[in-house]
C-alpha cells in the first residue's frame, strides 16, 4: 500500500481513473498479477492481500465491467507513466491558426497579389486563412467587385484543385469574408 495520499482523489475515483486499493466498492472483482496472469475473480479483502503480498496497489483498470478488473502494479509508477503519454500526445498535437487578411473592395491587382503571396505561406505552414472585404460608408454598392477580387485570389492560390473553401464569402455588417484551407 505505497499510495494513501493518491487515493483520496475525489474527481478521479469518480471517473474510475483514481480508484485504487480500498477505494475500490466492488466487492469481487477480477485481478491480475504484476506479471500479466490472471489471479481469477477474487473477493476484495483477498485482492488486497495479494496486493501486499506483492508489496504493491491494487488498481482497478476496468471499472465499468462486472466483475471490475483491477491489477495489482505500482500506482505512482503508473501516474507517471499516464501523466508522461498525456504530456507526449500534447506535443504531437497539431495547431491549426486561423490568419486574416483584410483587403477593401477597390483594392489594386498589386496589392492583391501581395495578399496571395502572404496567403501561400500561411496556408503552406498548415494555416488556414481568412480573407475579410471590409465596406465603408457607400462601398457596399461594391460588393460585385468585392466578389471578384476574391475570386482572383482563389484563382491564384490554386483554385478548387488545392484549396478548399470552408467558408465562402459572405456578407455580413459591412463586411464579406471567406475562409480558405489547404485540401489533405
Amino acid at each position: 500500500m505505497k499510495n494513501s495520499k493518491a487515493e483520496s482523489n475525489g474527481a478521479a475515483a469518480s471517473q474510475g481513473v483514481g480508484l485504487v486499493n480500498e477505494t475500490i466498492k466492488s466487492g469481487t472483482m477480477r485481478v491480475i498479477a504484476p506479471t500479466g496472469e490472471v489471479l481469477g475473480v477474487l473477493a476484495k479483502r483477498d485482492a488486497l492481500e495479494k496486493a501486499r503480498e506483492f508489496g504493491l496497489d491494487l488498481v482497478c483498470v476496468s471499472p465499468n465491467t462486472d466483475p471490475v478488473v483491477c491489477k495489482i502494479m505500482d500506482y505512482g509508477k503508473h501516474l507517471y507513466k499516464m501523466k508522461k503519454k498525456a504530456k507526449k500526445a500534447k506535443a504531437n498535437q497539431v495547431v491549426v491558426e486561423i490568419k486574416e487578411l483584410k483587403i477593401r473592395p477597390n483594392t489594386d491587382t498589386h496589392d492583391l497579389m501581395t495578399k496571395v503571396r502572404q496567403a501561400k505561406k500561411f496556408l503552406e505552414e498548415g494555416n488556414k486563412v481568412k480573407f475579410t472585404v471590409f465596406f465603408r460608408g457607400r462601398e457596399i454598392m461594391f460588393a460585385e467587385k468585392a466578389l471578384e477580387n476574391l475570386n482572383v485570389i482563389v484563382k491564384e492560390l490554386g483554385g478548387d484543385d488545392t484549396l478548399q473553401i470552408e467558408l465562402d464569402s459572405i456578407v455580413k455588417n459591412k463586411k464579406m469574408t471567406m475562409m480558405v484551407s489547404q485540401k489533405n
